[in-house]
């Protein structure tokens, strides 16, 4: 066997660390890792969009393009301009916007969306993973429901290695036995190399590290969300 046989399966990338410029990328040390995937989970109005859309901006300013999948109808443009200011433009042009109705559209959307990914992306977003999952969900369905699942998850898996970009997910939770736990939570754990948890305190949120495959669990930080975004406590 020549050399050449194996050429296109060498290592030719590194990683590197996606900043959204918020206190978040110090609990992640140094922002979202890239050719892997990254799951925010919390209830709802925690923070978890605005994240996405900061990572979106920060992948922007690093000179990258982003594909965002929105499943919950919740992506703002108005949104968008106030965290990204003057480079909104910039931004607008560079983010690719998709909208999924139905878990079946969401399944075509991420299957399918490696035909409009090249080198020059940095970020995929998926937000959440779940809301359309969540409606289809029963006894009868929830085997194939998690498969197909699984297999979202594998591709955005492929596309981060092929491509070394990184893959933010979001993900709901819900109450067991006095604990709050995120939905599909063994599916989107196994495919989630860093996992962080969002609380509500009153005003005050906080951002929980779970997992990663560097740094403790455990490790935490504070924040507000205001107009241009999050701002460290």
């Amino acid at each position: 066997m020549s050399e050449d046989a194996l050429e296109e399966y060498r290592t030719r990338s590194h990683t590197w660390r996606l900043e959204s410029g918020c206190v978040v990328d110090t609990l992640l040390g140094g922002g979202v890792e890239s050719g892997t995937i990254t799951q925010f989970y919390g209830p709802a109005g925690v923070g978890k969009t605005n994240l996405c859309l900061m990572y979106a901006v920060g992948a922007v300013r690093a000179g990258r393009r982003v594909v965002f999948i929105d499943t919950e109808g919740g992506h703002s443009l108005e949104r968008v301009r106030q965290i990204a200011g003057e480079e909104y433009a910039r931004v607008v042009e560079s983010v690719q916007f998709y909208e999924a109705r139905t878990f079946e559209e969401q399944d075509f959307i991420v299957q399918n969306v490696e035909h409009v990914i090249d080198d020059g992306f940095g970020l995929i977003v998926l937000d959440s993973a779940v809301n359309l999952y969540r409606l289809d969900r029963s006894d009868e369905k929830i085997g194939e429901l998690n498969r197909r699942l699984s297999r979202q998850m594998a591709k955005l898996m492929e596309l981060a290695r092929r491509h070394c970009l990184a893959v933010i997910i979001t993900n709901q939770v819900y109450s067991s036995e006095q604990r709050v736990e995120p939905v599909a939570g063994d599916v989107l754990r196994y495919w989630s190399k860093a996992i962080v948890e969002l609380r509500k305190l009153n005003r005050v949120r906080e951002a929980v590290l779970k997992r990663h495959r560097s740094l403790p669990e455990g490790l935490s930080v504070r924040f507000v969300i205001e107009e241009r975004g999050i701002r460290e406590i």
